[in-house]
């Protein structure tokens, strides 16, 4: 799936992982979940600190799913369909993220985030060839690496279809946070999190 090319570029990509990353399937058995376990199969052969495992038990929205995670926490950071065209640096950068905690939020609100004692989910309605799509994966994976309440999901508008009629997805990426509160387009850290504490004050 990955031309030789590719694999020597993320092979030197994957120099700067630090904690060892899983990357967990839940898939259905049809063939774009095929298409994702090749995928993050031929991932997975290029790094020690790479591994990759199929779990039923793996709790999503829907499936097929993918759970990036360090082998020892789970953050909830997970992404529906396969990560190809523009998201699947997105997805590579999301393992490198997760492995070396690094991530770019300003520390002001990186406090604000950490004193949140409530659930928040985030979903993030994408396609794969939306340019502001990435950035927006990448803000909300963030926001769940820092704090143990949010958990984050991007979503393939075109492999989920029906979630994105449900969802009233006309635009991307498309931001549901606790199935209330939801905006279109990349948000700074603070506009972010201005959806995030409206979320909250919904939460009972």
């Amino acid at each position: 799936m990955l031309s030789d090319e590719v694999k020597q570029k993320l092979k030197e990509e994957f120099k700067s992982l630090k904690d060892p990353v899983l990357l967990v399937l839940h898939s259905k058995g049809d063939s774009l979940s095929q298409d994702i376990k090749k995928l993050l199969t031929e991932i997975s052969s290029l790094n020690e600190k790479i591994s990759f495992k199929e779990d039923k038990n793996l709790q999503c929205l829907d499936y097929p799913c993918i759970n990036i995670r360090l082998e020892e926490k789970d953050f909830g950071i997970k992404y529906m369909g396969l990560p190809a065209g523009g998201e699947f640096k997105t997805f590579i950068d999301t393992i490198k993220m997760v492995s070396t905690n690094e991530y770019k939020i300003s520390e002001r609100i990186e406090e604000f985030i950490e004193e949140i004692d409530k659930p928040i989910e985030i979903k993030v309605f994408v396609t794969t060839s939306c340019g502001w799509c990435p950035p927006a994966i990448l803000k909300a994976y963030s926001f769940a690496l820092v704090s143990d309440y949010i958990s984050a999901t991007a979503i393939d508008c075109f492999a989920f279809r029906d979630y994105a009629m449900k969802y009233n997805v006309s635009a991307v990426p498309k931001t549901v946070i606790n199935d209330k509160i939801e905006f279109v387009g990349f948000k700074d850290d603070n506009e972010f999190f201005g959806y995030i504490a409206e979320a909250l004050e919904e939460v009972i």
